[in-house]
């Protein structure tokens, strides 16, 4: 599968031509993922480093490039992001290979949930997703020929509510289960109700009124499934109770008490009688409930008569922090259905070790699980909680550039959240560089009293041949460390000093401090700019000495770059500057995820003068929550290597994808062009429309998701070209604009719905 997703990406979603107006300078991005850096812990060497880790995962299994071996999927419900995993059978053992570009074959509007099963049994999976106050599903339409696609089919779901249409309504925090309640081969809902815990059954009545199962028409059946209650404030559990619905003669009503919203349901035949038994989690508990049902026909009697409220009690209970849930999942390879438990809420995750997983040792219709571990996945990745910031700097001073990860933070339910620094060492070769774990905790950050993301930066402040550290808090604040190593390892004093500019004030921003130390005016002295929480980046000029650095601030909004968003409170500036053949160019990350960036810098520093954006999305990178950006010339020549820290606390890693361009700037002229594609998203009609159109004859194309070529013209000379693609199938395709010199291509997105 790999290598179809992978060639597509690498062609199309990261070739990106960026424009350089200032001195008409053409620079040539051609950073693709690659994972080549070989990453060691312990005695292992980690299989997929540079996956990018994992916070809440959300577990699916499907077979996407038709070779009969599903691959796993994990959705990230806090930040959107879907990762993908290869599954291989190597002497009865699975082995997994992240697949960092498989990701594009999914719609782009998943949101909070994604589970894949197959409706309509077309031997399929389709996917249930959320919608605005309940479930949409995409019909898999996929095929060998054409590759991996979707069709919109519901949205969202409507059931029928007492003779009254509407929604089906399911939380954006809540876990439903979508599974054949009565055994009539359609698949039906189970679901929390709104505001009381008790669990609704939404009868699928396509086979009732179609004879098939595609229809996805509901009513509710029952208001009380299996005539149990959770409590509205815990999580204990009523059986038989007498409330109405659940009550058949009790008279009594449930009371109107708000329930804590938040739960998961999992819905299997654990038992072997072939009824639905439930695996149920909430949102405040570190436990799942199994509930056994011992109802007599599946299609009226559900009915709970025993649990385990800590499940699996015969093994290894869960305990992880809290809102756990359970995924029913062969992903092993032994053809039996695994557990894979994970939390869901956010901002709880147990670090690198929030995924457990229990092997089916039983059969297929009575499942027994055992323990394996509780770091599925997880213990083959870079891995430091949540919010990974990678900086690259020589620490042991060997020649040799070593990575740090720092971090947001790691979850500490008991003694509070703390954030903390990973110390890889390079233990390879200038040319092939190797990184070992030496240190999960270096300069002991854990103890340093920062409860809340730490960010450093590294410069030689006072001439001494060394380099010396800023580090930035999350309350804003930054802290002078100087280092005592000489020509050795780095050595800090750990007491950390409050960075004060050349007046002697205190220097900070509002919240989230990430220092950068550039020599920006390029007079040899190291310069501080800091990106904040929200808000410009400041420019703090050191108008001291090489023996003793003074901050003065110079421009408060530093090239008008604002990385602010609407769609986020805070913005989380992450601002990196690279110098590459005389020209100064900027690459910041941000909560958006992308990358944004900027050139024109040079002589451009003062107060209301801007640096030009050229991008911002930079190479099609995407992490969907927060990006922390670090380009390094880590193989001791002229290439450039760049990491991406994200927000599930993991790294990727990129190398250039065309050895011919490899330079961040090259003396070529451009034309000033732009693309524009429009409507988009589309039925499947649309205009190509070439901005700034020169005349000069130019090659298009259009990609599927799979790589394959759907259309193409050459040698067009109009600068409107109108497209018909009305007979593909739905899905994101890749429009690629190349001309004639061949000096520079462009390639767009494009949804046809």
């Amino acid at each position: 599968m790999g290598n179809k997703i992978r060639v597509l990406m690498g062609l199309l979603g990261v070739t990106l031509i960026l424009l350089i107006h200032s001195k008409q300078l053409s620079a040539q991005f051609n950073f693709v993922y690659n994972d080549d850096i070989q990453v060691l812990k312990e005695m292992d060497t980690l299989s997929m480093p540079w996956c990018g880790g994992m916070n809440h995962p959300q577990f699916s299994t499907i077979d996407l490039d038709f070779d009969g071996v599903e691959e796993i999927v994990a959705f990230e419900p806090e930040n959107g992001l879907i990762s993908v995993f290869n599954k291989k059978l190597e002497g009865g053992v699975a082995t997994y290979n992240y697949d960092h570009y498989a990701s594009s074959v999914f719609p782009a509007d998943i949101r909070y949930r994604l589970k894949l099963i197959d409706y309509n049994n077309d031997g399929l999976k389709d996917l249930f997703t959320y919608a605005i106050g309940g479930v949409k599903v995409y019909k898999n339409t996929s095929n060998a020929n054409n590759g991996v696609s979707w069709q919109l089919v519901k949205d969202p779901i409507q059931t029928v509510y007492f003779n009254s249409v509407s929604n089906l309504y399911v939380a954006s925090n809540e876990i439903p289960a979508f599974v054949d309640v009565d055994g009539d081969q359609d698949i039906d809902v189970l679901t929390f109700h709104s505001s009381v815990s008790r669990v609704e059954w939404h009868k699928n009545l396509s086979q009732e009124t179609y004879g098939h199962s595609d229809s996805l028409i509901f009513e509710i059946e029952e208001e009380c499934w299996g005539d149990f209650m959770e409590d509205a404030t815990g999580n204990a559990i009523e059986l038989n109770s007498v409330l109405a619905p659940c009550g058949s003669s009790s008279g009594m009503v449930e009371q109107a008490v708000p329930r804590h919203s938040g739960g998961s349901i999992l819905a299997l035949d654990i038992n072997g009688s072939g009824l639905q038994d439930l695996i149920i989690g909430d949102v405040s508990y570190s436990n799942l409930t199994m509930l056994i049902n011992g109802g007599s026909n599946p299609n009226n009697n559900a009915l709970m008569t025993s649990y385990d409220a800590q499940f699996p009690s015969y093994d290894v209970p869960l305990n992880m922090s809290n809102f756990l849930t359970a995924y029913y999942e062969e992903v092993d390879g032994d053809s039996l259905k695994d557990l894979v438990v994970s939390t869901t809420a956010a901002g709880s995750s147990e670090n690198t070790k929030s995924v457990w997983r229990y092997k089916n040792i039983g059969t297929s219709s009575v499942p027994v699980f055992s323990f394996v571990e509780n770091d599925f996945l997880q213990s083959e990745m870079i891995e430091n909680g949540k919010g990974a910031i990678p900086v690259l700097v020589d620490v042991n001073n060997d020649g040799l550039i070593d990575l740090l990860v720092a971090n947001h933070f790691n979850f500490d339910e008991v003694a509070g959240n703390y954030s903390k620094i990973q110390f890889y060492q390079n233990v390879g070769t200038n040319q092939e560089p190797s990184f070992r774990l030496m240190n999960e905790n270096w300069e002991n950050f854990k103890n340093s009293g920062f409860s809340g993301r730490v960010s450093p930066s590294f410069g030689d402040l006072d001439g001494d041949g060394d380099y010396d550290m800023i580090v930035g808090i999350s309350n804003g604040s930054l802290f002078f460390y100087e280092n005592g190593g000489g020509q050795g390892p780095m050595n800090f004093n750990t007491v950390h000093v409050p960075l004060q500019d050349v007046n002697g004030s205190q220097i900070a921003v509002p919240n989230y401090a990430t220092p950068e130390l550039f020599d920006l005016d390029n007079d040899g002295l190291i310069d501080l700019i800091i990106g904040q929480g929200n808000g410009p980046l400041l420019y703090y000029r050191n108008v001291g000495s090489n023996a003793s650095f003074a901050f003065e601030l110079t421009n408060p909004e530093l090239g008008q770059v604002n990385l602010s968003s609407s769609n986020y409170q805070q913005s989380i500036a992450v601002p990196r500057f690279v110098r590459e053949n005389g020209e100064t160019l900027l690459f910041a990350g941000s909560r958006s995820g992308t990358i944004s960036y900027y050139s024109r810098i040079d002589n451009h520093l003062q107060p209301g003068e801007s640096f030009m954006l050229e991008s911002d999305n930079f190479c099609n990178i995407d992490s969907k929550g927060f990006s922390a950006p670090f380009i390094s010339q880590i193989r001791g020549g002229s290439d450039y290597d760049l990491f991406v820290g994200n927000e599930l606390g993991g790294v990727w890693s990129y190398q250039p994808g065309d050895t011919t361009a490899l330079n961040l700037v090259a003396e070529t002229e451009t034309p000033e062009i732009k693309v524009v594609i429009y409507p988009n998203p589309t039925k499947g009609k649309f205009t190509i429309d070439i901005h700034q159109f020169n005349g000069e004859a130019y090659n298009f194309r259009v990609y599927d998701a799979m790589g394959r070529v759907v259309m193409s013209e050459k040698n067009v000379l109009e600068s409107k070209n109108h497209v018909n693609l009305q007979h593909v199938n739905h899905g994101l395709y890749f429009v690629e604009i190349e001309f004639e010199n061949n000096k520079y291509r462009m390639v767009e997105k494009i949804l046809i719905e």
